[in-house]
């Protein structure tokens, strides 16, 4: 077996043998830095953490914060472009959004910043890049599946450094094996989700059966309700009553203002006068 299949074949191991997304993720970047030689490697990926900010792995402490920096400003986010052929590319210069490294139907596509100091699409970012001895990016959309996962970046000090990974097969084939490990550990956390959320409705809807004599429809409408109500999710609802064993308290609803002149057409239709205001 060849060095380089060697490298595969530890990759996709290693990659399928880990649970953990954060774990995997992390040791993608350091896979990523091995294959390509690059200086720093991140990794950004959507809809991971609760609060809805994104989940960045990188391969050193300067590599989250030039990560950061596209929270700052308008950067490159290649898009999921179905269909792409393989090894369909850019030219040297990168600057077809959305064509691949070593595209494949499920590819995110790439955008190369060959130079950072004369690149003019995305002045504020590349010139903050600049500033930290950044000369070159590469950034690859991660998708797999038919869903849009993330973004890698590659960043070199020496522009015009990251030009042959444009098209690079090996590249290509690490990123759709890390897109698919992704991809799939993802699924599973949504479908873990899904099942906790269905336990805990099950469960509110239990005690409330028990404690008002009601069917399991009943019950679930009782839930929905409260929660339309409160303009909270119904997994909320549910879980906050079989923790308190409490329905939540009813939103009160704003008493309606009467429209002016409201109050003394009454007064008068009634033969009184108003009160003062």
């Amino acid at each position: 077996m060849s060095t380089e299949e060697d490298f595969f074949a530890s990759l996709a191991a290693d990659l399928q043998s880990e649970p953990d997304l954060r774990v995997t993720v992390q040791r993608a970047v350091g896979y990523v830095r091995a294959l390509t030689r690059c200086d720093e490697v991140s990794v950004r990926l959507d809809h991971v953490t609760g609060d809805g900010t994104p989940f960045v792995a990188a391969t050193s402490a300067r590599g989250e914060r030039l990560d950061a920096l596209r929270d700052r400003h308008a950067s490159p986010r290649p898009t999921l472009r179905a269909g792409a052929g393989a090894g369909a590319g850019p030219a040297a210069t990168g600057s077809i959004p959305g064509a691949g490294v070593g595209a494949a139907p499920d590819d995110g596509g790439a955008v190369l910043v060959d130079d950072t100091a004369r690149d003019p699409r995305w002045p504020a970012w590349c010139a903050a890049l600049a500033a930290e001895g950044v000369g070159t990016t590469l950034t690859v959309g991660l998708a797999a599946r038919g869903v849009d996962l993330g973004v890698l970046t590659l960043s070199s000090a020496t522009a015009g450094s990251l030009r042959r990974h444009v098209g690079d097969e090996p590249l290509g084939l690490l990123l759709r094996q890390v897109a698919v490990a992704l991809a799939g550990l993802r699924a599973a956390a949504d479908l873990e989700s899904v099942r906790e959320a269905r336990t805990v409705v099950g469960q509110a809807q239990g005690i409330l059966m028990e404690r008002f004599d009601l069917d399991a429809d009943a019950a679930f409408s009782v839930l929905r309700r409260w929660s339309q109500q409160g303009n909270v999710k119904l997994r909320e609802v549910a879980a906050r009553l079989v923790e308190t064993r409490q329905l939540p308290e009813q939103p009160r609803r704003a008493r309606p203002r009467p429209a002016p002149g409201a109050a003394a057409r009454a007064a008068s239709s009634a033969g009184g006068t108003p009160a003062s205001a």
